[in-house]
């Protein structure tokens, strides 16, 4: 289901919330991103064929941008399907969190793990709260990314991520609600001017 950009703003301002209290908090340590994720290059994993099909019961091929899903495909090899990740466009810094299989069309995706006990969910929250943003088409996650410094509560990341999760629920709720009443509303107008 396609999220409504509406959401985004309010995503920024709480992550901007939750994790300026961990920056100033005296309970919270700094690590490098390089110790707490590890990274997969997805050569063995990107798409031979470019010819998408519509088809989702097929495996999705995955971009790191707003598009996320280019199409689905029938190949068989090479699909990534080792749990939930990041996926991360080395180019343009957007990211995305999955967890199901897929694969990918470019090189330019970096596949990120859990390396640490560190929620993977508030690192990929921690990525977005830091707003990586470009105007360089070069690769970026090796040189500036990885040796990032981050600040890290001693407890709570699982209760942070949870609350992110909760609200991802609640926003993927409210905007299947809104869809709904677009299409009831589409739908009335029709039957409005029989």
């Amino acid at each position: 289901m396609k999220r409504f950009e509406i959401y985004n703003p309010l995503m920024s301002a709480i992550r901007k919330q939750i994790f300026k209290k961990v920056q100033l908090s005296n309970n919270s340590f700094v690590i490098q991103i390089k110790d707490v994720l590890d990274y997969e290059q997805p050569t063995k994993y990107i798409v031979n064929e470019t010819e998408y099909s519509c088809d989702k019961s097929l495996t999705p091929v995955l971009t790191a941008n707003k598009a996320f899903i280019l199409g689905y495909t029938s190949e068989t090899d090479g699909i990534y399907s080792k749990g939930k990740c990041i996926i991360l466009d080395d180019f343009t810094l957007d990211c995305k969190i999955v967890d199901f299989p897929f694969k990918v069309k470019s090189s330019a995706i970096k596949i990120l793990t859990q390396k640490s006990g560190i929620s993977l969910r508030f690192m990929y929250e921690y990525l977005k709260y830091l707003e990586l943003d470009t105007t360089e088409h070069k690769r970026h996650y090796i040189a500036e990314i990885e040796p990032k410094e981050i600040t890290i509560p001693e407890c709570g990341i699982d209760k942070i991520a949870d609350t992110f999760e909760l609200i991802d629920n609640k926003i993927d709720i409210a905007t299947h609600i809104l869809l709904q009443y677009q299409l009831q509303k589409s739908y009335l107008l029709q039957q409005m001017f029989i």
